[in-house]
This record gives C-alpha cells, structure tokens and sequence, in this order.
C-alpha cells in the first residue's frame, strides 16, 4: 500500500494532536517516555526517509542565523558541562534542546502544499477545541483540579490545567494560541456565523485562562492583546465595533467580571507587580514581610478593609518566595559567571546555595528558579545566557521581516497572532521554566515553525505571481 502523502505530513499531523492532549509521562529505567519523546523520533525518521526518497523537497527559507545560534548555545553548554556535579540531567538537558531544534529546522524547511497546511491548522484547532472544552468540563465537575496556591482563592474549587499538567504551563499556552484565535475571529472571518464560532472558541480559552488563576498570565494576556491591536490597528477596530462582535466582547468581558474570585485574584496581581517592581528592589527583599508587624503596616487599616489585609499579606508572602527564588538564580549565575554550574544541573546546586545563604532559604532542598533565563545562566553562565537569547532575538527578527512582506490578510494574522503569542510566553518565562517544559515547548517550536513556513511560502509564491 503507497502512502498519498510523504510520511512527515502524517507525523506532523499526529504530533500536532497528540502532544497537546496526551499529558502521560513514565520511565523506561532512566529515560522519559511522552507524546514528544515519541513524535519528535518519529518525525525526524519520516522525513529523512522522504527527504531520501524525494517525496518532500526543501523551501528556500535562510535558517543560517538561527541555526548558527543553535549551535553556538550547544557549544557552550557542552563545555559547561566541564563544571556539572552530576551528568544524568545535563545529558538529559541536552537532548531536549536538540530535539527541539531538529524539530524546529525540519517543519521551517520542508516545502508543504496550501492545503497540507489547512490540514495541519485543522488537526491542530481540533486538539486545540478538545483541550479547551475539557479544561471547562475539568472544572465544573472538579475533575483532578490543582489546588496549588487554593490558600489565595476563596471561592473557587481549584485550578484548572487540563493536558497541560500544570496551571502555569496551562496558561501560557493558551496564551500562546489566544491572540490568533482572536484575530481569525475579528479580522480574517468575514461570514458572520464562521466569526461567532471562532469568537467562542477565543472566549472558551479566555475562560480557561481565568480558571488557571495564574496572575502572571493574565497580564500576560492583557499585554499581548494590545500588541496585537497595535500590529494590525485598522482591521481590528474596524471590525471589533461591529454589533455582533463588539456584543460578543462585552457578553465576555461580564462573564469574567463575574467568574469566582476574578476580583480579588486581579487585585493581588496589580499588588503583586507593584510589590515586585518597587518594593523589592535588589536590597529590600529582607524587608518584604515586615510591613506586617504589630507596629503599622497592613493590619493597622481599617476593619472594614481586613479582608483586602489578607489578601495583601498571602500575596506579599508568595512575592518574597519567588523573589528569593530568582535571587537564589542571580547569586548563583554571579558566583559562576563563565560556565555557570553545568547545563541541567541548577537543582542539583541547589541545596549548596540556600546552605551557603541561610536567607535564601524557602523550606526546601530542592525548588525551580521559575524564570527560564536565570536557569539558563546559573547554569551555563552570563555568556550562555546571552547565545541563548541571541536565539529568540532572530527568531523575533524572522517574525517581523514576515510581518513587513506579508502577502495577504492571512499571512498577517497568523504573522501578528504569532508575534503576540510568543511575547505572552517569553514574558511568562520571566515567572517560570516553561522554555524547559517539554510538553509545552515542542508546542511552541512546531507550532512556530509551521507557521513561519506557510507566511514564508505564501509571500514567496505572491512574489512570483507579480514578476
């Protein structure tokens, strides 16, 4: 039996739905078995056969830079591994960020037909329909609900994370996918009834992303939704006062208004930037609880005001945590500015540190940085953390050259949807590991690259026509 279609259009299309929805992870002895460690194999076979056999030919789309970035952070992580205490985890780092890579430079370059793309966008907002819808059903029925961080929320039943495993990541994926779910629906649909299907399907996510009850994401949300405006001003506002969208909006913003502890969770979000951003400058961090004491401070406002009070005083709380954790990363990056302490090897230092900084201290022996870029340069150095972020600054560059040659309103959107999705997710690493979440970010790049793949090919194609 002959295949209709080269064997990477099918692995592309079973890793688009399956990584998503498929959250399970075990061990074969030391090695991790999941829906990427088993796609990304299986995607990169398929097209090394099909690249052999000529059933898929290459676009003529520049990886140079970003390949060569690629490159330069591997290096560099090699060598730190001269300094790792221990070489199961960096081995294991390591890995990930190839497979990442490959996967990455695969679907930029393979040449896809329009329709094996629709094809992929299809199969991909399936998963994407499932994973929202359940995330809802996930909720309303209490169905393994996170109840990580429950002590801030008063009337909620939990957090939702649906296939993501974790509310953090959760959010940041739908953070990722919102402002092109948003666009379809107000700039690119023009049939009324295809924009209020696509409408509900932004604002099913909207509503997943306020279930997560991470703050983070919220003004993550916020920032990239102005983004987007500010990309693409004209079509947006021109079509966002329509009666049936803008009706759709304000049916959405008031069912979130009303959302259980949307009020309260946003108030703590906006105390908690501020607490960040000015009260704990380098040198304040030994003095963020102390506006608690009997003295002054938050509990000597006024009765009525005692439930904001506690509010303040858990969110102030959970700030001094995580300022002490990126503080740990900063100390840690400081003391080992050259090579860091070995890729992969940050928790294994860990109880080192909060030994040698008593302050530092948070009641565990092990515990994430939550901020990516930390992680990387605790771990590979100041020098690591700059190739590192040389990689994203291209990847920025390639997304505004497609931005400014975009051959149509679909190219725009997908260009723009993608430029604000990934804002979202570099801002929410700043909070978070998620660049070093599998699950999560093989997402990104496939999702990345396909995109960046089809906007290329449209404005190539359009280019020819016009010769």
């Amino acid at each position: 039996m002959r295949f209709q279609q080269p064997f990477t259009y099918y692995a592309v299309m079973l890793s688009l739905f399956l990584v998503p929805l498929v959250s399970y992870k075990t061990y074969i002895g030391p090695l991790p078995l999941s829906a990427e460690v088993v796609t990304i194999p299986l995607l990169t076979i398929a097209a090394i056969i099909d690249y052999v056999q000529k059933r898929i030919t290459l676009n003529d789309f520049n990886i140079k830079l970003i390949a060569a970035a690629f490159l330069l952070f591997f290096i560099i992580a090699v060598i730190s591994l001269t300094q790792a205490v221990s070489l199961a985890p960096a081995v294991m780092e390591l890995a990930r960020y190839l497979s990442y890579v490959v996967l990455f430079l695969i679907v930029v370059k393979v040449r896809f037909t329009r329709k094996q793309y629709i094809d992929f966008a299809k199969v991909f907002g399936l998963s994407v329909l499932i994973i929202g819808v359940y995330g809802i059903v996930q909720y309303i029925f209490g169905i393994s609900l996170n109840t990580a961080g429950l002590y801030a929320l008063k009337e909620a039943k939990g957090r939702v994370d649906s296939t993501l495993v974790n509310p953090n990541y959760y959010a940041s994926f739908l953070n990722f996918v919102i402002p092109t779910l948003v666009l379809l629906a107000v700039v690119y649909f023009k049939d009324k009834k295809a924009q209020l299907l696509m409408f509900a399907l932004y604002g099913i996510y909207v509503i997943n992303l306020v279930l997560t009850y991470t703050r983070a994401a919220w003004v993550a949300m916020i920032g990239g939704f102005v983004l987007m405006v500010l990309l693409i001003p004209k079509d947006f506002i021109k079509n966002a006062v329509r009666p049936h969208i803008l009706l759709s909006f304000v049916v959405l913003l008031t069912v979130v208004y009303f959302m259980p502890d949307v009020q309260s969770r946003t108030y703590s979000a906006l105390y908690a930037m501020e607490k960040i951003l000015i009260r704990n400058l380098p040198g304040h961090i030994a003095d963020a609880d102390h506006s608690q004491g009997e003295d002054g401070g938050f509990f000597t406002q006024e009765p009525e005001e005692e439930e904001k009070v506690e509010d303040n005083a858990t969110t102030s709380r959970a700030v001094v945590s995580r300022v002490t954790l990126w503080k740990t990363g900063w100390v840690m990056m400081k003391e080992n500015p050259i090579l860091g302490v070995g890729i992969g090897n940050y928790l294994v230092r860990y109880k080192d540190y909060v030994t040698k900084y008593p302050e530092l201290y948070i009641g565990h022996d092990q515990y994430s940085v939550h901020n990516s870029y930390l992680k990387v340069g605790a771990e590979t150095g100041f020098i690591g953390l700059a190739a590192f972020l040389i990689i994203y600054i291209i990847y920025y560059v390639y997304l505004l050259r497609l931005y400014f040659s975009a051959a149509n309103r679909l190219s725009k959107v997908i260009v723009i949807g993608l430029i604000a999705g990934s804002a979202t997710f570099m801002a929410q690493n700043l909070s978070n590991n998620l660049i070093f979440i599998p699950q999560l970010n093989t997402i990104f790049w496939l999702v990345s690259g396909l995109a960046i793949a089809f906007v290329y090919q449209n404005s190539e194609k359009t280019a020819s026509m016009q010769e």
